[in-house]
């Protein structure tokens, strides 16, 4: 019965995603996710993930690279540093001066807010995909419950746990493996809901 199955049995096997290496640009990756997508869109047979994994030079898996990731990944790293110390807050009155030093250097950070989106897109994406990764997160094992895998996906606010087997990472488990169980388990109508 689809309630009684583990991990194993819903996770997408690590074989099923496409690698990237840490040192690629982020140009690199953004073609092999938008070759996925385009297939996807196209409508075409296969499984095609928009997530890729990472790999160092030795090919051992170190991080993965989301869309999430990936637009995350467009913000330049001078704003994403603090907007203002607390110092400043404090002192803001008596050092004008200072505080108005500090605000223009913010200001510098976040103007590109105000850039056009295509060359947002053009200087970011010349970034080493090691930048924009997520760390890996193995948290399940094959012979865990569906409950436990969703359990570790809110607890730990991860989207996509890896499954590791004997320390070495085996698979995922995405929401939309864990869907269809939910899809089944509930049939036409749902059994949960008191009769009118």
């Amino acid at each position: 019965m689809t309630g009684n199955k583990t991990v194993r049995e819903i996770m997408s096997p690590i074989e099923d995603y496409d690698m990237v290496g840490a040192d690629d640009r982020l140009c690199d990756a953004l073609k092999i996710i938008r070759h996925n997508y385009d297939k996807i869109q196209a409508g075409e047979p296969g499984r095609y993930h928009k997530t890729l994994f990472v790999k160092n030079a030795a090919g051992e898996i170190v991080g993965k690279l989301s869309m999430y990731d990936l637009i995350r990944g467009l913000v330049p790293e001078s704003a994403k540093k603090a907007d203002i110390s607390k110092t400043l807050q404090r002192t803001i009155s008596v050092k004008a001066a200072e505080a108005a030093e500090e605000i223009a250097e913010v200001q510098e950070r976040m103007q590109w807010l105000e850039t056009d989106f295509f060359e947002l897109v053009h200087k970011q994406s010349r970034k080493k995909v090691r930048d924009v990764m997520s760390p890996l997160h193995p948290l399940l094992k094959e012979d865990d419950t569906i409950n436990r895998a969703i359990y570790m996906m809110f607890k730990e606010n991860i989207r996509q746990p890896m499954v590791v087997r004997e320390g070495r990472i085996v698979g995922v488990v995405a929401l939309m493996d864990i869907f269809p169980e939910l899809l089944e388990i509930a049939g036409d109508v749902c059994f949960w809901q008191p009769p009118e």
